[in-house]
């Protein structure tokens, strides 16, 4: 699967290349500002929408990267992760209640 890298600054993604001679960038191509490895998942909101980009950076800063995060079940006292992947939250009231639910799948 690809990857993606992500700059909150510039409200940027690149796909990378598959090539496995090429290195990933540490540093945004058009700023210069740090870059954040991401899942290939992520959409990005567009680029005017301040209220999206402020939750992308929210769950981002909480260690989650758009990777699959899974219902916890709790099945004879102990904790077992269920095949149902949660969907990310649409808004920052409900990542905030995301984010304390899920904080141990956390990156």
């Amino acid at each position: 699967m690809g990857q993606k890298i992500l700059c909150l600054n510039c409200r940027k993604s690149f796909n990378l290349s598959k090539d496995f001679a090429y290195t990933t960038p540490k540093l945004c191509v058009e700023c210069g500002m740090p870059v954040i490895l991401i899942t290939h998942r992520f959409r990005p909101p567009g680029k005017s929408d301040d209220k999206k980009w402020h939750l992308v950076k929210y769950l981002i800063e909480n260690g989650f990267r758009y990777q699959h995060i899974y219902e916890e079940v709790e099945i004879a006292g102990k904790l077992k992760l269920n095949n149902k992947t949660v969907v990310y939250p649409d808004n920052l009231r409900e990542a905030k209640v995301f984010v304390s639910k899920y904080r141990s799948q956390a990156i």
